[in-house]
């Protein structure tokens, strides 16, 4: 497996009110941004150059952490 190195840059563009986080993969191009809306906290992740999902930071968080666990006991029941 090859580890893709993910970058997070502060940034302050200029469509937004407050600072963002830009995500980028290490010498490409842009994946997400990481805003705040309505006092919670989202991440848009571009999925291609027209599409883009967006949910929030904390349900991501858990989708992960939660699929992750899944897939650890699937494999170690194995």
């Amino acid at each position: 497996m090859s580890d893709m190195q993910i970058e997070a840059m502060i940034a302050s563009p200029p469509e937004r009110d407050e600072l963002v986080v830009q995500l980028f993969v290490k010498d490409g191009g842009q994946w997400g941004e990481i805003y705040r809306k309505n006092d919670e906290y989202v991440i848009d992740i571009y999925v291609t150059a027209s599409m883009c999902v967006c949910t929030s930071v904390e349900n991501l968080i858990q989708t992960l952490v939660h699929s992750r666990q899944k897939l650890r006991d699937r494999l170690e029941a194995s």
